[in-house]
């Protein structure tokens, strides 16, 4: 049977033209690669696409109204200090030392050493008249002494520097007991003056820049310590600091706070109120609760970099670009709060913006932070938050020329300058709570008036 061969061009013409789907498939992925990628380089802080607004009631968030736990603005609840873990050595065969993890009781913990079952259970129970098992949790550590046939000797745990319990073997038993910690708190009256940051204001007069951090968390609603302190501005703060055996251990209650303001033209002052469970806590002169409706700024001691700017020059791109934002100044790291109680909407990457995070508040609030280096735990998409939470860290991801936060604030859509939003205050004291409460805050005015510099006022306990 013969074979008919085509023609060598009619069979190149249809090669050539078999090619044709290919190479213009490719020419339009090229070009639908081009044009991501000049979308993505142009998304700046500004051009934001937040997903869907979640519906708060339906999720059950309280309104910024309710009164439940506005003024409770406790030491332990401001700036965490990132104090490192001590390494644990246990290269002596005699010493075991470890710390209770997440979901491990104390019981488990010895008996994966290794150790004794008998010894265990004998040292748990001496120790359960002096230490509440029930109430310890993961960090809590202990050192276990033993002999050379791997029995225990002595026990030690420790809760915190304040709650340490020894158990050590008499014979046949262990008998516990608690060791003498001597604690004393004294209140002392703090006050300075601004010759460069207020941090090192605190520092000068021989306190920490944690106390620092401290007070400006309970003025972080009046003013932005990062744009408007200036030399000359005054302060003074009456706190407890306790001591362990002689040393300085932690800062107790702070009990009065003010802040001459020569920015502002203001003196602001702040007192811890004692009272029932839900009126206690931190008002100003007149009796208005300090914590509002919204944070005055989502960052502490950072400067401003760059304001809300409809006309602002974009510092990459060299055009004229609407700034509908804030930009604060900070090291990477810096913890962001939580502008106000809220639902997350988007955390993750957003182009231009890096890691950008974005949060539903009450009353058509949205607030924008864009750049960041990392979120907080648990900060995800349908993730409640409560304001003042540590929802983030500053960084300097996407187009950035240094670590900062950019901030933005929606209403009801539309971009506002935060700097301008009005935060009303939350709470007020009336009739009885308010007479209390002026009392209390004269009696401490008089304390306050001392001299400048660091004086012991009351000794509160000595043991």
């Amino acid at each position: 049977m013969s074979q008919h061969k085509l023609p060598l061009s009619m069979t190149m013409g249809r090669r050539k033209r078999s090619h044709w789907p290919w190479i213009l498939g490719g020419i339009a992925l090229v070009i639908a690669v081009l044009c991501v990628c000049v979308l993505s380089h142009r998304e700046d802080d500004d051009m934001l696409t937040e997903s869907d607004p979640i519906d708060l009631d339906a999720l059950g968030m309280q309104e910024w109204s309710d009164l439940s736990e506005l003024t409770r603005q406790y030491m332990d609840e401001d700036i965490p200090q990132d104090v490192p873990e001590p390494t644990l050595d246990n290269s002596n065969p005699f010493l075991i030392k470890g710390k209770i993890t997440r979901n491990q009781t104390l019981f488990v913990a010895l008996k994966n050493h290794g150790l004794d079952i008998g010894d265990i259970h004998q040292v748990i129970t001496s120790m359960q008249n002096v230490v509440d098992f029930k109430r310890t949790k993961p960090g809590d550590r202990y050192e276990v002494h033993l002999d050379v046939d791997k029995r225990i000797l002595k026990f030690i745990y420790e809760i915190s520097a304040e709650d340490i319990s020894i158990a050590e073997r008499n014979g046949n038993e262990f008998i516990a007991h608690k060791v003498d910690v001597h604690k004393r708190t004294e209140r002392r009256l703090v006050k300075g003056e601004l010759t460069s940051s207020l941090y090192q204001a605190f520092i000068d007069l021989g306190e920490s820049g944690e106390l620092a951090s401290h007070f400006m968390q309970l003025f972080k609603y009046d003013i932005d310590f990062g744009t408007n302190s200036q030399r000359g501005d005054t302060f003074s703060v009456l706190v407890d600091r306790v001591t362990l055996n002689g040393e300085f251990y932690r800062y107790g209650r702070v009990w009065a706070a003010t802040y001459q303001s020569n920015a502002l033209g203001k003196n602001l002052e702040a007192y811890y109120f004692e009272s029932d469970e839900e009126y206690s806590g931190y008002y100003n002169a007149e009796g208005h609760g300090l914590k509002r409706n919204i944070l005055k700024t989502p960052v502490v001691g950072c400067k401003v970099s760059s304001p809300y700017n409809p006309r602002r020059l974009h510092p990459i791109f060299k055009t004229i670009r609407p700034h509908r934002g804030i930009d604060w100044a900070c090291n990477t790291g810096t913890p962001v709060y939580a502008f106000a109680d809220g639902v997350v909407t988007f955390a993750g990457w957003k182009g231009g913006n890096g890691n950008l995070l974005v949060i539903e508040h009450a009353h058509g609030y949205t607030s924008l932070y864009a750049h960041l280096h990392a979120f907080g735990r648990g900060i995800k998409k349908g993730a409640k938050v409560r304001q003042g939470q540590i929802v983030a860290q500053v960084g300097n991801t996407g187009n950035s020329t240094g670590p900062h936060l950019h901030f933005g604030v929606k209403i009801n859509g539309e971009y506002v300058d935060p700097a301008k939003i009005n935060a009303s205050f939350s709470l007020e004291l009336t009739g009885s709570r308010l007479h209390a409460f002026n009392q209390s805050r004269d009696k401490v005015r008089v304390a306050m008036s001392g001299q400048p510099g660091v004086t012991e006022i009351v000794q509160d306990s000595d043991k």
